[in-house]
């Protein structure tokens, strides 16, 4: 698809719009993901990125697009493309969000770049997240988002039934549905099989990028301690495809990435120490 002149300037206008947003930051929530996640907490803290499940708005149907995230011109840009996904981040968490106290996000509309692919032109927004505590600064966050044409169908890397290497793992319908829940994240390549093939192409139910992100943070991370977090996701994952973590030694700064069975890096990070 070739964007023309007065659709790109369309959506580069979006660049500067902010909303505020602000949570009570409930520990029920975090209690539940850590169930989600099968790893504890054992603090009034929240760990680096494990915020992503709260600050998370209500859309009105009215508002909710095809895919049922919120339809794109009302806030983000209006990207004319159908297949929406979360790309890459940088989190930087200047002190741990604590839980119970209430909490201020603002969320600004930071860039808007179109790029040639290998499915064609690709449409990035990224948006910064900061939030704030008790007036002070805590998360220093962008996300940013990919949009672009369905393309051509995704191989399936493995099928359900398919034996797991050892050391490997798969996501199950259920973890996907609970996160789904926890991040009032209603998109349906998530949790909807028939329109992960018909609509959008995919072979299967996609992994959120954000709960690979949060595993891999959790892998490589020391506690609660200052730190930046920067990941970018290279391939899918879908509810059959085995994937394992790998990290390098810890350090200053600690690598890592998660790795499909058939040995492609579907995402990949650094954690560096403040």
């Amino acid at each position: 698809m070739a964007i023309d002149v007065e659709t790109r300037a369309i959506c580069e206008a979006s660049v500067g719009r902010e909303r505020l947003i602000e949570d009570s930051l409930a520990p029920e929530t975090a209690a539940k993901l850590a169930t989600v996640l099968g790893r504890p907490l054992t603090d009034d803290q929240l760990p680096p990125t494990w915020h992503w499940a709260y600050f998370n708005i209500g859309i009105p149907a009215e508002n909710q697009g095809y895919d049922l995230h919120e339809r794109t011109g009302s806030f983000l840009p209006a990207a004319p493309f159908q297949r929406r996904m979360w790309a890459s981040g940088d989190v930087t968490m200047h002190a741990a969000l604590r839980l119970g106290e209430p909490a201020q996000q603002t969320v600004r509309v930071a860039s808007v770049k179109f790029k040639q692919g290998r499915t064609g032109e690709m449409c990035f927004v990224t948006v910064s997240h900061r939030i704030e505590q008790a007036g002070r600064l805590c998360i220093d966050e962008l996300r940013t988002i990919v949009y672009r044409d369905r393309g051509t169908p995704e191989p399936l890397p493995a099928v359900s039934g398919d034996p797991v290497p050892d050391g490997f793992q798969t996501y199950p319908d259920g973890k996907l549905f609970y996160y789904s829940a926890l991040t009032h994240n209603g998109h349906r390549i998530h949790w909807d099989r028939d329109f992960c093939r018909d609509t959008e192409g995919y072979p299967d139910l996609v992994v959120h990028g954000p709960l690979m992100a949060t595993d891999l943070c959790d892998a490589m991370r020391v506690g609660f301690e200052p730190c930046r977090f920067v990941y970018r996701a290279l391939a899918p994952v879908f509810v059959t495809t085995p994937v394992r973590i790998d990290c390098d030694a810890p350090g200053e700064t600690r690598a890592g990435r998660m790795i499909r069975a058939d040995g492609v890096t579907s995402m990949q990070g650094t954690v560096t120490r403040m």
